[in-house]
C-alpha cells in the first residue's frame, strides 16, 4: 500500500511538471515551424542573391526573397518572445503571410521550375506555420503546392 501511494505521488508529480513545461512554452510545435521556416526562408533568398544573373532576370523576386526572409526572421523572434501575445503572433504572421504570397507570386512568373523547386522546402514549412497557427491567412491551399505552379 505504501508503495503504491509514492507511486500515485510521484505520478502526481511527473504530471505537474510535464504541466509546467507545457505552461512555460509560450507557443507549442509553432515554435519548430517558425525556425524550420526562418531557415529555408534565409536559403532561398540567399540562393537568389547568389545565382547568376540569368536565373532570375525578368522575375524581380531576389527582392521579394530578402523581404520574406527578413519576415519570417522577425516572425520567429516574435514566436520566441515570452512576452508575445496572441494578438502580436497574428500580426506578425499577416505580415509574413503577405509576403510570402507575393514571393510565391513573383516566383510563379519567373517561368523557371527550377526557382519553383527551390521554393517548396519555403512553401512546406510556410504551410507547417499557417497550420500550427490555425489555417490563418493563405489564399493559396496544399494542392496548389503539390501540383506546382502554373
Amino acid at each position: 500500500m505504501r508503495l503504491s501511494g509514492k507511486a500515485a505521488w510521484l505520478t502526481v508529480l511527473l504530471l505537474a511538471v510535464a504541466l509546467a513545461g507545457c505552461a512555460t512554452t509560450p507557443h507549442g510545435g509553432l515554435q519548430r515551424s517558425a525556425d524550420r521556416l526562418d531557415w529555408n526562408a534565409q536559403a532561398f533568398a540567399q540562393d537568389a542573391q547568389d545565382a547568376p544573373r540569368g536565373y532570375d532576370s525578368g522575375s524581380g523576386y531576389t527582392e521579394d526573397a530578402q523581404d520574406f526572409a527578413d519576415r519570417a526572421h522577425e516572425f520567429r523572434r516574435t514566436v520566441e518572445d515570452p512576452d508575445a501575445s496572441r494578438a502580436d503572433l497574428r500580426a506578425s504572421f499577416h505580415d509574413l503571410s503577405r509576403s510570402y504570397n507575393a514571393l510565391r507570386d513573383d516566383v510563379q512568373r519567373s517561368g523557371s521550375d527550377a526557382v519553383r523547386r527551390d521554393l517548396r522546402p519555403v512553401t512546406q514549412a510556410y504551410l507547417d506555420v499557417e497550420d500550427d497557427m490555425g489555417g490563418a491567412g493563405s489564399r493559396y491551399s496544399e494542392a496548389d503546392y503539390d501540383q506546382g505552379p502554373g
